[in-house]
């Protein structure tokens, strides 16, 4: 639960608070990248993510590989919905608005625990996707034996609940207490590490030792198993998968080789160019994500203003999801056609209800 503190009804004065104090931004330069960049990237990603679940998710091309990709939108949705939030603070028409400052204000650490979830989740779900597409390219016959481990059904459960508790401190980390100002009309929250010394009205810090130590030992836990080891490992086996594609890739040459017309070998085809799409989304991931994975470690052990630098990597990893429609497209003749079929099937379907009308 949150450690939010409810404002009491009377907890407010006349005072009115200046427009710069109002803000929410640390820096010109984050208010810039996030305020201005983050909203298109956002909304693209979003809507792109959306058509990528109603294409994965169609009857006819409900694979394995399809499934974790749909899991993996899904994530990334989450993630965008909740940047999208952040992105709203920086806009005068939000953030000088009291309603969306008090949601705002009183849940920023749980948006940014959602978040965090979200984006480990996306990242353990690139890592079993990127292995399950190795182990079928190069050992056909050894991933019909573990095919079960890889169902989504298996794997997608224990990714989310163990995320959830690598990454569930963000929702204690901190206390935050608001106050009304200038007659009711203005909304301005403090917030306090619950590690911090000082507490609110110079009184003792409430919280337990054990408490305390949780909230400074887990980010470091995070730091290793959330962000450094999965990175690690993401990268090492996409630079396995780009090396065993292009060894494959002379199987499928026609000036080379005879194509096998039978099912196995169309099959051993159509398992080449779902990998080929596969490897283009998680190379795209560890291009945009591992900046931020790496800021997000040294952060823990190098003291010194790491904003600007978050907000850049920050717009990196909204960018790779947002690329991952255009990845789609660029690679997979299957994706296209069916993406296709449903545009031309929803025009059909308006077409004939304005017709009817």
């Amino acid at each position: 639960m949150s450690n939010n503190t409810t404002i009491p009804p009377k907890s407010w004065t006349g005072v009115c608070l200046a427009d710069i104090m109002m803000s929410l931004s640390r820096n010109s330069a984050e208010g810039s990248l996030i305020g201005i960049i983050f909203p298109v990237l956002v909304l693209f990603g979003i809507s792109g993510n959306i058509l990528n679940l109603t294409v994965l998710l169609a009857p006819n091309l409900r694979t394995r590989s399809n499934k974790l990709l749909a899991c993996l939108a899904v994530a990334d949705i989450v993630t965008l919905i909740v940047n999208l939030l952040h992105s709203m603070a920086y806009y005068d028409i939000f953030k000088l608005n009291i309603w969306f400052r008090k949601f705002y204000g009183d849940y920023k650490f749980q948006l940014i625990g959602i978040s965090k979830w979200s984006i480990a989740t996306a990242t353990w779900l690139v890592f079993v996707i990127c292995l399950e597409r190795l182990i079928t390219i190069k050992y056909p016959l050894s991933m019909r034996k573990q095919a079960k481990f890889f169902t989504p059904r298996n794997v997608v459960p224990i990714i989310v609940v163990t995320t959830f508790i690598l990454t569930s401190y963000n929702h204690v980390s901190h206390t935050c207490l608001g106050k009304l100002y200038c007659e009711r009309t203005q909304y301005y929250v403090v917030c306090l590490d619950i590690n911090s010394e000082r507490w609110f009205r110079n009184e003792p810090n409430p919280n337990s030792e054990l408490m305390k130590s949780f909230v400074r030992y887990a980010p470091q836990v995070n730091a290793i198993f959330v962000v450094l080891i999965p990175a690690i490992l993401v990268i090492i086996f996409n630079v396995m998968l780009i090396l065993t594609l292009r060894q494959r890739q002379k199987l499928f040459e026609p000036s080379t080789t005879i194509r096998d017309d039978s099912l196995n070998g169309s099959q051993t085809e159509a398992e080449y160019k779902a990998t080929i799409t596969v490897t283009a989304i998680v190379t795209c991931f560890t291009i945009t994500q591992s900046p931020s994975a790496f800021v997000t470690f040294l952060s823990f052990y190098i003291q010194k203003d790491w904003f600007t630098l978050r907000s850049i990597c920050t717009i990196l990893v909204v960018l790779g999801k947002a690329l991952n429609f255009v990845l789609y497209c660029l690679t997979s003749s299957s994706f296209r056609q069916r993406l296709r079929e449903q545009l031309n099937s929803g025009k059909s379907t308006r077409y004939t209800s304005v017709e009817t009308h």
